[in-house]
């Protein structure tokens, strides 16, 4: 029954998850319209400014022309025809009348048609003090020749608006997408190269929540690691003692000529170091079967007949050591999907961490059995000293011992836990408030479970 994590769709990831990257289409397409609309208004004033500039271009060159014609007008004063000659080489309409409004000159030869074009009028003073008012207008302009007029400038703004957009776009994917995915690749590479722990990000965006789910992941790697190595130093030490003391009288016996009294007592010896050795292996086992052993078949049991078995198993044993066992069962019909041989062993582990812990001379160990909701709630208690609260966080941890001497392992009530997370339930600990120690498992029941695991 082997603990496992979680699996990738039940974690959100950020950026990447199925669910959250419609938020970072939504904001990339928001971003894109926001800075095509600025950029379109961009454009727009460029067009404008330059049709501006275009117009006043063409009003300066009538402007000269219509100089021009004022100019012929007083140096040839009533030569009306060589004005005709002059105003169809400039391609210009023009009419010449008096201050009364009688017309001396017109040539017109685009009146009524409707296309764009320019006009103007100057005053002119003749050298007989008349004064006569000059009216021109530019050809007009064909259907698509306002269009080509713009068309150079057109074409440049719009390559510079372009370019602005993928600038834009471009510079946002990286700072809000690309820029984090590279940092956090490079995190990674440095974590799994140099084994260099990365740092918890500030962000409070997908990315961020991404790179934090990282950093999280390295720190359950991290500790399970050390858990590992310190797994290793604490067999290594607690097979290194016995089996000292084992070669030690050994040698003895080999080396020494000894009465059979002593040969008999050193050879009793090698036996118990012997025992003490293959008891922190078997330890070592159950540790490893409970954390590794998959597809253990659950039997439906109900809570009376577990309890029952657990009284039957162990209260004669411990009446004989002069200890108490209570069992107690206030809902013997509630049924559960446990394996029993692994039950059976988290309430032995209980029990014989009372017995090596509980310090007290009357030592009373109390099962309670007793429904919450969906949950079949077992609370087993002693009256020993109990736990200093500052450790009640790490008596689960594996090799945890509080034996300075170390004549335990540490592993008891790591294999519950190991246990109880199995059948989807949990394990906790607490001091009673007058003495004692108590510790509460939490299993649900049967119709919340699957029947294998």
């Amino acid at each position: 029954m082997k603990e496992k994590f979680p699996s990738v769709s039940d974690i959100q990831v950020g950026w990447l998850s199925s669910h959250l990257s419609r938020k970072a289409i939504i904001a990339l397409v928001a971003l894109a319209v926001l800075s095509g609309v600025v950029l379109c208004l961009l454009f727009s004033f460029y067009l404008g400014e330059y049709a501006k500039a275009a117009y006043e271009n063409a009003e300066n060159r009538l402007q000269v022309q219509s100089d021009a014609i004022c100019d012929y007008l007083r140096t040839h004063e009533g030569d009306y025809d060589g004005l005709a000659q002059f105003v169809r080489a400039g391609d210009l309409s023009c009419e010449v009348e008096r201050e009364n409004g009688e017309v001396l000159f017109s040539y017109l030869p685009y009146a009524g048609e409707s296309k764009f074009t320019i006009s103007g009028s100057t005053t002119v003073a003749l050298s007989n003090s008349s004064r006569l008012t000059v009216h021109t207008w530019m050809a007009p302009m064909e259907e698509n020749e306002v269009s080509r007029m713009f068309i150079g400038g057109a074409l440049k703004g719009l390559v510079i608006f372009i370019i602005c957009v993928f600038v834009v776009v471009g510079v946002m994917l990286y700072l809000l997408v690309l820029s984090p995915i590279i940092g956090l690749r490079r995190a990674v590479r440095e974590y799994y190269e140099y084994g260099a722990m990365p740092k918890q990000s500030q962000r409070r965006d997908e990315i961020g929540r991404l790179w934090n789910t990282f950093v999280t992941m390295a720190g359950v790697l991290e500790e399970k690691e050390q858990t590992e190595r310190r797994l290793i130093a604490s067999v290594s030490h607690d097979i290194k003692t016995p089996l000292t003391s084992v070669m030690g009288y050994s040698e003895r016996v080999l080396s020494a000529q000894l009465s059979p009294e002593k040969q008999n007592q050193y050879l009793n010896s090698i036996y118990d170091k012997a025992l003490a050795i293959k008891a922190v292996v078997d330890e070592f086992d159950e540790f490893l079967e409970t954390g590794f052993q998959e597809n253990v078949p659950l039997i439906s049991m109900c809570a009376g007949d577990l309890c029952d078995k657990i009284r039957e198993e162990y209260q004669d044993e411990l009446q004989d050591a002069g200890i108490s066992f209570a069992v107690e069962c206030s809902c013997p019909s509630a049924r559960i999907l446990c394996s029993f041989e692994h039950i059976r062993r988290v309430f032995g582990n209980l029990i014989t961490n009372s017995i090596q812990h509980a310090a007290s001379d009357a030592l009373a160990l109390h099962l309670i059995c007793r429904k919450e909701g969906a949950q079949l709630v077992f609370l087993f208690c002693d009256n020993g000293k109990g736990v200093a609260p500052e450790l009640l966080n790490r008596i689960f941890e594996p090799l945890f011992t509080t034996d300075r001497g170390r004549k335990v392992s540490g592993l008891g009530l790591a294999i519950c836990r190991s246990i109880i997370r199995a059948h989807n339930g949990s394990i906790q600990a607490e001091n009673l408030q007058l003495s004692g120690f108590a510790i509460e498992i939490r299993l649900p029941l049967a119709q919340q479970q699957p029947l294998f695991r």
